[in-house]
């Protein structure tokens, strides 16, 4: 209305209802939930009004419902107490929000950085390295095939991403040796070692016979190399079991002189 002048005409999408404004927005964007904006309300600018969704999404479209979207990663409304809010950054850890959709919260998900591995949903994730079984540029430290490589088994039993350079290589079985960072010596001592999986080993053959057992090369691959050796223990105890039995034969006097003095030939002196 004006007076006694051409009236400056408005027309405000948003919150007229009538019937004869087709263009109006009749309440849409707040059935959805959203705010409804018209920022020209001149009657000549029309169908220019707004969806706009509310905080912490994000979503704006014209003449229509908006599509409301909301990344808890990147979120930093404190009207989000669903969101990431740095947690996953600081912990050295990348955040993913997979289904940005507004109504689909605390559903991000924190992402070890590599080499390591891990991930949790809505928290920072517990990060772990196998260094036996990463083969990764970024992973200096891991084995990257070492064990395998000589035939040993490779085994990294704590796995915790700040624990690193703790692998070991170990020997296979009959063999024996386990070394850090690094290729094992494997021995194997056939005259100790009572593995069934050792069938060049002595296994007991020495002892049975009262002898001695002795493996001087040691190495896994110095194989049926054990000798069985009588003990000075044993020459002993036979000496005096063979003793005892000449004693049993054999009158003293004789037995004496035979055992422990030499016997004197006589000699029979010619005169001339």
């Amino acid at each position: 209305m004006a007076l006694a002048a051409a009236a400056a005409c408005v027309i405000d999408e948003c919150t007229v209802v009538d019937a004869l404004c087709p263009t109006c927005a009749n309440g849409a964007c707040a059935a959805a939930g959203q705010a409804c904006v018209d920022e020209e309300l001149d009657h000549l600018s029309l169908s220019d009004w707004v969806c706009v969704c509310p905080r912490p999404s994000s979503g704006v479209a014209v003449t229509a419902v908006a599509t409301c979207t909301l990344d808890e990663c990147t979120t930093t409304d404190e009207l989000c107490t669903t969101c990431a809010d740095g947690t996953c950054a600081a912990a050295g850890q990348a955040c993913a929000d997979g289904n940005q959709d507004h109504l689909s919260l605390s559903d991000w998900t924190c992402t070890c950085a590599r080499p390591a591995s891990g991930m949790a949903l809505a928290a920072a994730a517990a990060c772990v390295i196998d260094e036996c079984t990463v083969v990764d540029a970024l992973c200096p430290t891991c084995a990257n095939g070492a064990c395998a490589a000589a035939g040993q088994a490779c085994v990294d039993e704590e796995l915790d991403h700040l624990s690193l350079s703790d692998w070991v290589c170990v020997c296979p079985r009959p063999s024996s040796g386990v070394a850090v960072t690094a290729v094992a010596t494997c021995t194997l001592d056939e005259c100790t070692t009572t593995d069934e999986l050792c069938t060049t080993c002595a296994d007991g053959t020495c002892a049975a016979a009262g002898q001695a057992c002795a493996d001087g090369n040691q190495d896994h691959l110095s194989l049926s190399d054990w000798t069985c050796t009588r003990s000075a223990r044993s020459t002993s105890a036979r000496r005096r079991a063979w003793i005892a039995a000449l004693a049993r034969t054999v009158p003293a006097r004789t037995w004496v002189r035979r055992v422990r003095t030499p016997i004197r030939r006589r000699t029979r002196c010619r005169t001339g």
